[in-house]
């Protein structure tokens, strides 16, 4: 018989579409759950409920996992990664003095947000179990910072993750939605509107370094800019420092730089954008990138393990940015075709169906188990 995983989930999700594209973690669930089903060491996967739920789960439901109570799961399964939420003490306990191993999935950077909360004076940073653990799993934008997690873990096993991904969810959004996905060479205009959707929640992805960039290109070439919109920035309305922030660019002059709320990227690409303008502080990797390159469209980054595919220009340096978005916007229609079988391969090398992917996760599972 084979290895009975859980991998855990929040219990309380009210909109699930909105879920998966306000939080990589939701979405890393899916990735992680799926990915585990493929092993052939593994029998059965499932998604733990944390706290307890009614006895499902709209994010299984909708992949087409089963769903169990913490409980349920402390008693029937062999191994429960902690990812999208953390379990109950007691439960963990129990299922650890059961032969249960438990494994802690570090998939945000933990150590940043618990600078955070010192630096903000909020009461809590990120939750340190007291049942103990028996493996740690650090993705690898994550690994640098938070392999210092480890120590306070009690466990020595502390072994770098692959980050994973799959287009499932993107297609699936796009497919909903009715939205066309894929960019295509008659999109390519000389006005191009530009999309942030850096998440501003924390302070390794903000609006900041994006805005400069696209400012530095404007700058540079005005005529290739018909304008920037920063999702997920409604809410910095009114806050002086983003207001006056905003004000000293030549967008924000011309009336071509506007604060959107959150939208799905499937329903943005195409319809309301063309190039993708992001930067990232110690979170080299994340879903947007492999979204944005699988879509086919321009995407102006920082991230360094990426410096191969899109269009990569230095970190915290928006003249850098600015050239190679500058670039981008000229360039890409005839580059693009070119550059598809180099961007393929780098997102195959992070797909849940690639056998080294896999195999990687079962080498990860046979040190946890001991």
């Amino acid at each position: 018989m084979g290895l009975r995983v859980g991998v855990t989930v929040a219990g309380h999700i009210a909109d699930l579409d909105t879920a998966l594209w306000s939080s990589g973690v939701v979405q890393n669930v899916v990735f992680l759950a799926l990915l585990m089903a493929r092993l052939p060491e593994v029998s059965s996967c499932a998604l733990v409920v944390c706290p307890d739920g009614d006895g499902g789960h709209a994010l299984a439901a909708r992949f087409g996992l089963t769903a169990l109570d913490e409980a349920d799961a402390a008693a029937r399964v062999d191994l429960i990664v902690e990812l999208g939420a953390r379990g109950a003490t007691d439960t963990m306990r129990r299922f650890r003095d059961r032969g249960g191993r438990l494994v802690s999935y570090v998939a945000g950077n933990v150590m940043a947000m618990n600078f955070e909360a010192v630096a903000c004076g909020l009461p809590h940073g990120e939750l340190m179990s007291e049942s103990g653990f028996d493996a740690v799993w650090i993705t690898p934008q994550h690994w640098r910072m938070c392999r210092s997690y480890a120590a306070i873990t009690r466990t020595p096993n502390v072994a770098l993750a692959p980050h994973i991904w799959s287009p499932l969810i993107l297609t699936q959004s796009a497919a909903s939605l009715g939205a066309p996905l894929f960019w295509k060479r008659e999109r390519a205009s000389e006005s191009a509107r530009l999309g942030i959707f850096d998440p501003n929640v924390n302070v390794l992805k903000t609006f900041h370094l994006p805005l400069l960039v696209c400012e530095e290109a404007y700058r540079r070439a005005p005529e290739r800019i018909d304008r920037v919109l920063m999702f997920s920035a409604s809410h910095l309305k009114g806050v002086p420092h983003f207001e006056e922030f905003c004000a000293a660019t030549d967008l924000a002059r011309a009336d071509r730089l506007f604060a959107e709320d959150r939208h799905p990227l499937a329903a943005m690409l195409g319809g309301h954008i063309d190039a993708v303008v992001t930067h990232q502080w110690e979170n080299g990797l994340n879903y947007l990138y492999w979204d944005v390159l699988y879509a086919g469209y321009p995407l102006v980054h920082n991230a360094p393990d990426l410096a191969e595919v899109g269009y990569h220009y230095a970190d915290f340096d928006p003249q850098d940015g600015g050239r190679a978005l500058t670039e981008a916007l000229a360039s890409h229609a005839d580059r693009a075709a070119a550059a598809r079988p180099q961007v393929m391969e780098t997102l195959w090398a992070r797909h849940i169906d690639n056998p080294a992917v896999q195999a990687r996760h079962s080498d990860l599972i046979a040190a946890a188990m001991g």
